[in-house]
């Protein structure tokens, strides 16, 4: 089958944020879209929207409990696409992996309690420790040889300071897009299981990798790891099915997985969207083919944005993602402040990204810029910062 990826379907006045903020910006042309909001702007995988046309005409939209075929569909997916084996009961739904971090975070600490996050961060994963009254405690990831690395040293040293009680993993990392090695995971969960810190590993994006790096999901490291861990994934990153808010929380150590179901049940309720499960389940079982052709398109973007950069604005740069389709892109050689930086990205080159400063601070001259859009609205994106570059005498 023959899958579109070149067809752009602008939803101005919809309420997505993607549209949002191009209005904002007072921006309404067509070669203009948004690079910050982290969605796909692709037209939907045609199994899912099947799916979802046979889910309105059955006519029924009661509370829905996940269905057993849902679970099968799941547990197969992990099995084919990661060689991960996990049981059925290990597994259950929450809305969204930002509200399952959250419920994590209230299950497994206390208030007061230090929790370990590398920076620069996906926002979310800090407010869910700040709002929920725990301690941040950062550990900066370390520019090494073309990509980005943890500071396995710093990590224990602060785990050992902060009597850090969990240790928020986010694998793919969001934004560098770095895929962790399984000899990066296994030595970060020698850390953790030697300080007795669990671990939520996020790994939304754990189906979006490139030729070269392969995910290893945490839980699969070992049994040791698998058993002080829980690992969250999602339907949403790699199907642009957000909107449902449906996602996977799997655990297979049983006293942890009834303190954070007992958390989500408290929090949520224990029904969640009947279209949630029936995209879920569209995606997991019959839409292998349609990611198999988009992981082609966004490996072809990282590669024509990196590329672009380096050889015709090198005040710009960014490593090639090993994952994800974010880009993070480093204006530090553009000699501008960061509110410079900004006004030039989306005042003179139109070139909407997301800041670097909601990162964390330290990060205000980066800003990461999403990728999984149609080829030519990235060129045309290019060509405009290129033209606004030479304008402005960086270039």
């Amino acid at each position: 089958m023959a899958y579109d990826f070149t067809t752009l379907h602008p939803a101005f006045g919809s309420g997505a944020p993607m549209w949002g903020r191009l209005a904002e910006f007072g921006e309404c042309t067509p070669d203009a879209i948004d690079f910050g909001v982290a969605e796909m702007k692709f037209t939907l995988a045609p199994e899912i929207a099947a799916a979802l046309e046979r889910h309105v005409t059955a006519g029924t939209f009661g509370y829905a409990g996940a269905p057993e075929s849902l679970k099968r569909e799941i547990v197969s997916w992990m099995e084919r696409r990661h060689g991960w084996h996990i049981e059925p009961e290990w597994l259950f739904q929450t809305y969204g992996l930002v509200l399952a971090v959250g419920c994590c975070v209230r299950a497994l600490t206390e208030p007061g309690d230090g929790i370990l996050l590398n920076f620069p961060s996906y926002p979310p994963f800090y407010r869910a420790i700040e709002q929920n009254g725990r301690r941040l405690v950062r550990s900066e990831l370390v520019e090494q040889g073309g990509k980005y690395v943890l500071d396995f040293e710093d990590m224990e040293r602060k785990i050992e300071q902060e009597q850090v009680k969990l240790y928020i993993l986010c694998s793919p990392q969001n934004p560098t897009g770095r895929v962790w090695t399984r000899e990066e995971l296994s030595r970060v969960g020698e850390i953790c299981l030697r300080h007795g810190v669990k671990v939520v590993s996020d790994e939304i994006h754990f189906d979006i990798t490139y030729p070269g790096h392969e995910h290893s999901v945490f839980a699969s490291i070992s049994e040791e790891l698998a058993a002080n861990s829980v690992v969250l994934t999602a339907p949403s990153k790699t199907f642009n099915i957000a909107g449902m808010t449906i996602s996977n929380v799997v655990i297979s150590n049983p006293e942890l997985r009834e303190r954070v179901k007992a958390t989500v049940a408290r929090d949520m309720g224990g029904y969640f969207n009947s279209f949630g499960y029936a995209a879920c389940e569209a995606a997991y079982k019959s839409s292998g083919p349609w990611l198999d052709e988009c992981l082609k398109v966004l490996e072809g973007n990282c590669r024509l944005f990196t590329d672009f950069l380096a050889g015709r604005v090198p005040v710009f740069s960014c490593h090639m993602p090993e994952g994800t389709y974010l880009a993070w892109m480093d204006g530090r050689r553009s000699g501008l402040s960061p509110e410079e930086l900004t006004a030039f990205l989306h005042g003179d080159a139109r070139f909407y990204t997301e800041g670097g400063d909601v990162f964390g601070s330290g990060y205000e001259l980066f800003h990461r810029v999403n990728l999984a859009c149609p080829r030519e609205y990235i060129e045309k994106a290019l060509l405009r910062l290129e033209a606004a570059a030479k304008a402005r005498g960086l270039i």
